[in-house]
């Protein structure tokens, strides 16, 4: 979307003395919400993490219950196959473990990520947040979605057995595939191309912001996990290491859906009720 097809916008006007708009001219729909009445559209335009994080950490505590419930989910399916095992148990026990965790916990991450970014677009454009909305958009993508996940995630295992540098190169380009694929209503490659194209200029911000991400959770899980195992209780070594596993993928899936929106604003200036026509 231009400045000329704006409506009442200065280019879309004849004469060289064509008055401009007033500094408090109304927002686009998709500019509102947060930043109503505080920015300037130009100034909202310029893709920054500090934004991202900020209304991260906002939507967050505005609408805390749907995601941690999503995501206790996800978590104990992380978690709970490999508590069946110990110190003692046979590495083929212990891998088969780990790959039947891994497995189940992206296969719901995904649905769990299709509905927050249903949920955070509904919160960015002001509308009532309603969970029961963002689990039928959730189900009705999730097969696309979840190709493109697993595509991105066998890239990045590709390229991680390589050398980490492709690995990282994978995650930034295609970090927002699922809102892309959700949103624009697209398959799986187109899915990866949206993403591809989203993010190219921006990749070492999104880079910093998944790095950062993942060397905090892997810290924090290795001390609870050092903390908890002299206890020897089931409930005690797991539940801490449940909880911060919630936390940490609330907030990233949360973050990827605020980064799409960023970048879509970035790239495009485009407005959320046109992002979102797929939701209504």
């Amino acid at each position: 979307m231009t400045d000329a097809s704006l409506p009442g916008s200065a280019a879309a006007r004849t004469g060289a003395d064509a008055p401009q708009p007033p500094d408090d001219a109304a927002l686009p729909a998709f500019l509102s919400g947060l930043e109503r009445g505080t920015e300037r559209e130009a100034q909202v335009r310029d893709f920054r993490l500090s934004r991202v994080l900020t209304r991260t950490f906002s939507i967050l505590r505005r609408h805390p219950l749907p995601f941690l419930l999503l995501y206790v989910v996800a978590s104990l399916l992380l978690n709970v196959p490999v508590t069946f095992t110990n110190d003692d148990s046979p590495a083929a026990a212990v891998f088969a473990s780990m790959v039947i965790a891994q497995a189940l916990y992206i296969v719901f991450n995904v649905f769990a990520g299709a509905a927050v970014v249903d949920i955070v677009i509904d919160d960015l454009r002001g509308r009532p947040v309603n969970i029961r909305k963002a689990l039928r958009v959730a189900l009705r993508w999730f097969l696309p979605a979840l190709g493109a996940t697993a595509a991105v995630v066998g890239l990045a295992i590709l390229g991680f057995a390589l050398l980490i540098v492709p690995a990282a190169i994978v995650v930034s380009r295609f970090f927002v595939v699922v809102p892309a694929c959700v949103v624009e209503g697209l398959g799986p490659v187109q899915s990866m191309r949206r993403s591809a194209e989203l993010t190219q200029g921006y990749r070492w911000q999104i880079f910093a912001l998944w790095f950062a991400i993942l060397i905090t959770e892997i810290f924090v899980q290795m001390e609870l996990d050092q903390a908890m195992r002299p206890f020897g209780s089931f409930a005690l070594v797991l539940t801490p290491q449940v909880l911060w596993d919630v936390l940490v993928s609330a907030f990233a899936a949360v973050a990827t859906a605020v980064t799409y929106r960023e970048l879509r604003i970035a790239k495009e200036g485009v407005e959320t009720d046109q992002v979102a026509t797929v939701f209504d």
